[in-house]
């Protein structure tokens, strides 16, 4: 499929008719406020994703039939890829890693 690549897009937006030729499983409804400022739900589904020759698990939102199919950043990053406005295509990236001190999950306060 091409979609348009949207940097400004958390999760990907797929149209329902062809999620559901794939046999997709909703997993829980969402809301999204809408550019006009309103809230819009729609469900999402877990899915395999591909570009390019990377391959991976995302959650894309089921985009019905007036939405824009967009691929968004969890998505493009999730295959360890970056938008590349110049080229306009995605290409290959190094992912950043997050360095911490492992702490307890019950721990109510700030600090480990």
């Amino acid at each position: 499929m091409e979609a348009r690549v949207d940097t400004g897009a958390a999760f990907s937006w797929i149209h329902r008719e062809r999620l559901e030729r794939m046999g997709f499983v909703a997993l829980r409804r969402m809301g999204f406020r809408a550019i006009d400022g309103s809230i819009i739900e729609r469900d999402t589904a877990a899915v395999w994703v591909a570009s390019n020759g990377f391959t991976g698990p995302d959650t894309v939102v089921v985009a019905e039939r007036n939405d824009m199919e967009v691929i968004g950043v969890h998505t493009i990053e999730g295959l360890g890829l970056a938008a590349d406005p110049v080229q306009k295509k995605l290409v290959p990236t190094i992912g950043l890693a997050l360095f911490g001190r492992l702490c307890n999950l019950k721990v109510v306060s700030s600090s480990c």
